[in-house]
């Protein structure tokens, strides 16, 4: 073995005390910085570490001990305030800066200025537990911890570590006081509550491992916090000092095995409490942090922690209320810190400790060992190599849509409901109904306590009743009223822990206020987007929802399980004395399809891309003048994009998403089939019925035995299409020609796609039902679908957004667009009602029917068929054919849905340029609308688009 690997060998054993890995003992980015071998002859060279250790003085030593906080605002370069820092940075050689609340480009520029000051390399240090935005607007915030472990989802919180690493990195941090491995189990924690994942030890060891090996997996120094733990306290530290009062077995068994976890699973940095524990001290004027039976003896011998040892802010009255700054750092350094975080008077705390190295109260040896350990971080975090950041990097790596999608994907899995009695929630049928929100907050901001209300009010009409610090009597009185007239109340609470304020509890004024709302007997969803223990404090309310965040990602998830958007799944992490056990959460499904990004249904947004250039060229080379594309996955639409003009005439009107089609063929399957579904469930007519028992003129020629079944798989007999427009001015006269028609072939001999079938089910379906088909698939799916825009002949009121298709030279040969009326020759012959096509709609229609099939019958809320049915009538009849029932398949493997949608897919197509595709294997539905007939139908370009498209949209699944 080289010299060289040797001196590397020697410190990293020495570093490690007994543990395994990096600088700490971590397990995390071990690999030394890649050296040259030198000649045999030359002597080893010093490490980065020891040779910046080897140049110090012992003040520089000291210098390195201490964290100075600060805000990252704009500072002026003649400023006493950055002066300062610049003298900390210079002068006393600080260690790092905790930086604190500020802008997003000040922060990274600060940053670089203190670094380029700096003779040794910066820490720059934060404590973003929920994100880059906690401390920078336009960074990311995340929900809560609490959030997370409502979530149950280590996954998602590895990812949440990963994402709050890169956005930290580009603002040029390398470490963050994160996560929190407190067990809050303590209602009246003043400091923890949501910040910690829960209240079960093994919850909190979970999440809190993934968390820290997210954000060291991406280069950022974790840091578990509040060692020993915090969570059973009833005092802030910032305010007092808190005592826990447990022996040594309960503290192994709750506060202490998430700890134990983090150091086993390689957590790089543990912060210390200023707690006092009677366990490891006596006296109760002791915190942890000055302890050397918590930091030396526990943390460093018993639970073999080799890394760095960070206090808590030495400017907290738990601490400050003991001792001076430079008694509690010398205090704290000897306990077994590292690292001196905030104190209140960092020139007087390095001097006491110079002064302390220099009689002899610290050995050098002792100082040394923390000065390694923080070099050793820094050089992990690859400060020995470049210590600034580029400021034009941060524009693409902070507050981007992939970790804002991330936020949101926590925040809908986290809202947790409660109680919901009556079945209350989602929300839904509100038409009519008189809603109030009421919103009960500790915070004066007159909009801050609006995003929730912003995101209820886009769904529902509803009033709005603010109750806060600054509400007086007369406020109350007037909310009262409001309250009086509603029928439904939804109460926000907002009340936060804040941190030295001793806020988060509801006020006599309010529990008095929900009280007389009590005796009216209203109606009441109580949310706290707080602190979640306030719900103890209300009187039983129908439902509670918790979002234990009030992040917009949060308050937006909440709106959107209020009302189904979004399936309710959130478990409780906490246990809420009168209102639910840890695991309680009423869960439901979502009613319905909502919007979201391409990456919460596991998409690649880059990849899903293509499919605008595939459309986009389709415009260009004439394949059809415009369309929509709409693509949906596990209830979530992702994409749905409009391209090209309504006609190639100049200045046609763009293509908008909400434009309708004029559906074709498509009206088999979403009126005809859906209707045939319901009547064959309901038992009024069986598939095995002949067509002749509903409408005996059809047994003519061969044809009393042709079942309703045979009809719907096309295989009666019957001949695919007839121009019947050209002899027939009105339905009867369609209706008596196809009636009288011969076989063309046996019945069941083949299968023949036959319009003829189709036409003849729609007028079994008006016998049957006694209602024209319009209005019955219109009363029975459509409109309870809230597809709005599905219909037969639509007004002229809507012209503007119908698509026109083709130019008529066929029929009336008028050389005008056809436009507002169907297409098909024979369905327009029939009135514009019939089995086989004339049905006109939107994307955004379309896919709700083909949601409620994949969902097995269910939408809104509300069933419309049996998941038997549904399976029946998608599933291949015959292997002869690739037909369903009413559907076609993709059971052959050919179909224009390309080559990855799975052989359980339905489909079908229209002539017009539409066609729809559901994949039940993938929860996959493309709906693509085009008007290709235009100017004329000989133009058959869409048949290389659609599979290309559809390929496309598969190849951008992430895991497929």
């Amino acid at each position: 073995m080289s010299n060289t690997r040797i001196a590397l060998l020697v410190i990293l054993l020495a570093l490690a005390a007994g543990s395994c890995g990096g600088p700490a003992g971590t397990g995390v980015r071990t690999e030394p910085a890649a050296v040259t071998e030198p000649p045999p002859s030359a002597p080893a060279p010093l490490s980065w570490t020891d040779s910046v250790l080897a140049s110090m003085s012992v003040e520089e030593k000291v210098g390195q001990l201490f964290v100075v906080w600060t805000t990252s605002h704009y500072m002026p370069g003649d400023s006493r305030r950055w002066n300062e820092l610049m003298r900390y940075a210079a002068e006393r050689k600080v260690g790092g800066f905790y930086f604190s609340l500020g802008g997003i480009y000040e922060f990274p520029v600060h940053a670089n200025k203190l670094q380029a000051a700096a003779k040794t390399p910066l820490l720059i240090t934060v404590d973003f537990e929920w994100g880059a935005g906690m401390r920078i607007g336009q960074g990311t915030t995340f929900p809560r911890a609490m959030a997370l472990g409502a979530t149950r989802d280590t996954a998602l919180a590895y990812r949440m570590g990963l994402a709050v690493a890169a956005e930290a990195r580009a603002l040029g941090v390398h470490q963050n006081y994160s996560p929190v491995a407190d067990v809050n189990n303590n209602p009246k924690n003043p400091v923890i509550n949501t910040r910690s994942f829960g209240e079960d030890p093994l919850l909190v060891s979970a999440m809190a491992r993934a968390f820290l090996r997210g954000e060291q997996e991406g280069g950022l120094i974790a840091t578990v916090k509040h060692f020993p733990g915090h969570g059973d306290t009833d005092i802030d530290t910032h305010l007092d000092l808190p005592s826990v009062h447990y022996d040594r077995a309960r503290l192994d068994s709750v506060e202490l095995l998430p700890f134990r976890d983090a150091i086993r699973a390689g957590v790089m940095s543990v912060m210390s409490a200023h707690i006092h524990a009677d366990a490891f001290e006596s006296s109760d004027s002791v915190p942890a942090t000055v302890s050397s039976a918590v930091l030396t003896t526990l943390l460093r011998g018993e639970l073999g922690f080799g890394g760095l040892v960070v206090t808590d802010a030495l400017a907290m009255q738990g601490i400050t209320k003991l001792f001076t700054p430079g008694e509690a750092a010398k205090r704290a350094f000897l306990a077994g810190a590292d690292v001196l975080l905030m104190s209140p008077d960092t020139d007087e705390a390095i001097d006491s400790l110079v002064a302390a190295v220099r009689r002899g109260a610290v050995t050098m040896e002792r100082l040394d060992r923390s000065v390694r350990r923080i070099l050793e971080h820094k050089r992990w975090a690859g400060l020995d190599r470049k210590r600034t950041v580029e400021i034009d990097s941060v524009q693409w790596a902070v507050g981007t849509e992939a970790p804002k999608s991330l936020a949101r994907e926590i925040a809908r899995r986290s809202v947790t409901v409660l109680g919901n009695a009556g079945g209350l929630l989602p929300l839904r049928n509100l038409n009519g109904s008189k809603l109030l929100m009421v919103v009960f907050s500790d915070d004066e901001d007159p909009d801050g306590n609006r995003e929730l209300y912003r995101e209820l009010r886009e769904r529902a009409k509803m009033e709005l009743a603010i109750l806060d610090p600054r509400s007086n009597a007369m406020e109350y009185d007037e909310a009262l009223k409001k309250v009086k007239k509603a029928d439904l109340v939804i109460a926000q609470f907002v009340y936060q822990m804040r941190s030295g304020t001793m806020t988060g509890f509801l006020p006599k004024e309010v529990t008095g206020f929900l009280r007389k709302v009590d005796s009216m007997k209203k109606k009441v969803v109580a949310i706290s987007t707080a602190n979640p223990y306030v719900v103890m404090d209300i009187p039983v309310p129908e439902a509670v929802v918790l979002t234990y965040s009030t992040s917009a990602a949060s308050e937006a998830a909440c709106a959107e399980v209020l009302f189904g958007e979004v399936p309710a799944q959130g478990r409780l992490p906490i246990t809420i004395p009168g209102r639910g056990a840890y695991g309680d959460g009423v869960r439901y499904d979502a009613l319905g399809v909502r919007t979201g990004t391409p990456a919460e249904a596991g998409f690649d947004a880059q990849r899903l891309k293509r499919v605008d250039s595939i459309m986009t060229q389709a415009v260009a080379d004439s394949a059809f003048p415009g369309g929509v594309l709409l693509v949906a996955k596990d209830g979530i639409v992702v994409h749905e994009q409009a391209y090209g003009r309504h006609t190639y005439e100049p200045g046609a009107r763009p293509v908008r998403t909400d434009d309708i089609f004029d559906m074709a063929s498509v009206t088999k399957v979403l009126s005809t089939t859906s209707a045939m579904m319901r009547l064959v469930e309901e038992g009024r007519l069986s598939l095995n019925d002949p067509v002749a028992k509903y409408l005996p003129a059809f047994a003519q020629n061969g044809k009393e035995r042709i079942t309703l079944y045979n009809l719907m798989v096309h295989n009666s007999g019957l001949q695919a299409w007839r121009k019947y427009y050209e002899f027939c001015g009105e339905p009867k006269c369609v209706l008596d020609s196809i009636f009288a028609a011969p076989l063309v072939y046996p019945t069941g001999d083949s299968t023949v796609y036959s319009d003829l079938g189709l036409i003849t089910v729609g007028k079994v379906i008006e016998k049957v039902t006694g209602m024209a088909l319009d209005r019955y698939v219109d009363s029975v799916f459509f409109r309870p679908l809230g597809m709005r825009t599905t219909m037969y002949n639509p007004p002229s009121s809507l012209m503007e957004r119908i698509i026109p298709t083709e130019v008529d030279s066929v029929w009336k040969r008028t050389n005008v667009a056809v436009h507002g009326r169907v297409h098909d020759e024979n369905a327009a012959t029939l009135g514009g009602v019939s089995g086989h096509a004339g049905l006109f709609s939107t994307a955004s229609d379309v896919v709700k029917m083909l949601q409620m099939e994949l969902n097995g019958g269910t939408y809104g809320g509300r069933r419309y068929l049996a998941p038997e049915t549904i399976a029946r009538f998608t599933a291949q009849q015959s292997e002869r054919s690739s037909r369903g029932i009413g559907w076609d398949t993709r059971a052959d493997g050919r179909s224009f849905t390309g080559q990855y949608f799975s052989p359980k897919t339905f489909l079908h197509t229209g002539f017009t340029g539409t066609s729809v595709a559901a994949d039940p294997e993938r929860k996959l539905i493309v709906v693509l609308l085009t008007n290709r007939v235009h100017p004329t139908r000989n133009n058959n370009k869409l048949s290389r688009v659609r599979p290309a498209v559809h390929d496309a949209v598969v190849e951008a699944l992430i895991q497929r």
